[in-house]
C-alpha cells in the first residue's frame, strides 16, 4: 500500500504489525528454502565432466529409469528434439512416445529421484544411454526432412568429441566418433 497515494490507513499500527509479520514469515520461508536447497547449488570442485551439455546428458541418463526412457527424455529435455522426431527414431507413434515421456517424468516425481551429477566412478553406468542419446541426436539431424534440424548432426559430433576427450580409452566412444567422422 502506498500511503502517499492512498492516504494513511484507518489503523496504521495494525497495518504495520501485519506487514512486519508478513515480512518476518517471508524471511523465515526464504531461510528455510535456502537451507533445504543450498546443497543443490554447490557443485563439487572436481567435477568429472566439465562441459555443461555433456554434464546434462550424464545427469539425465539416470539409471533408475528404463534405458529407452532415459534416452527419450534426454533427447527431449536436454537436446530439444521434438516428440515426433524422437518417435520416428524409436519407430513408434507420436502418441506412444508422448505417453512414454509423460510416464518417465511422473516416475521421477513419484520416486523422488535425486538428480545429482554422477561421480567419475558412476559415469560408465550411464555411458551406454549417453552414447545412444548422442547417436540418435545425430540420426534425427541426418534424417531431418528440413534444413533447420541439420545442426543436430554438428551438435552430436561436438558431443562425441567431448566424450572422447573425457573417456579416451572407451572403445564405444571411439567407435561413435569414428562413425560420425566416416
Amino acid at each position: 500500500v502506498d500511503w502517499a497515494a492512498n492516504g494513511i490507513p484507518s489503523n496504521p499500527g495494525a497495518w504495520l504489525a501485519t506487514t512486519a509479520r508478513h515480512n518476518a514469515l517471508d524471511a523465515v520461508r526464504r531461510a528455510t528454502t535456502l537451507r533445504d536447497k543450498l546443497h543443490l547449488l554447490i557443485e563439487p570442485e572436481n567435477q568429472p565432466v566439465q562441459d555443461d551439455r555433456l554434464r546434462l546428458l550424464f545427469l539425465c541418463c539416470h539409471p533408475a529409469l528404463a534405458g529407452d526412457a532415459q534416452v527419450a527424455l534426454t533427447l527431449r529435455l536436454v537436446c530439444g528434439t521434438s516428440t515426433p522426431d524422437i518417435a520416428a527414431v524409436f519407430l513408434v507413434t507420436e502418441s506412444t512416445m508422448a505417453a512414454r515421456l509423460t510416464r518417465a517424468k511422473k516416475k521421477i516425481q513419484a520416486a523422488r529421484i535425486p538428480f545429482r551429477m554422477p561421480t567419475a566412478a558412476e559415469l560408465p553406468d550411464r555411458l551406454d544411454a549417453v552414447l545412444t542419446t548422442v547417436h540418435l541426436l545425430h540420426t534425427t539431424g541426418h534424417t531431418a526432412p528440413t534444413g533447420e534440424h541439420l545442426t543436430r548432426e554438428t551438435e552430436a559430433l561436438d558431443l562425441a568429441r567431448l566424450l572422447h576427450h573425457l573417456m579416451p580409452d572407451e572403445r564405444e566412444v571411439r567407435g561413435l566418433l569414428a562413425l560420425f567422422l566416416a
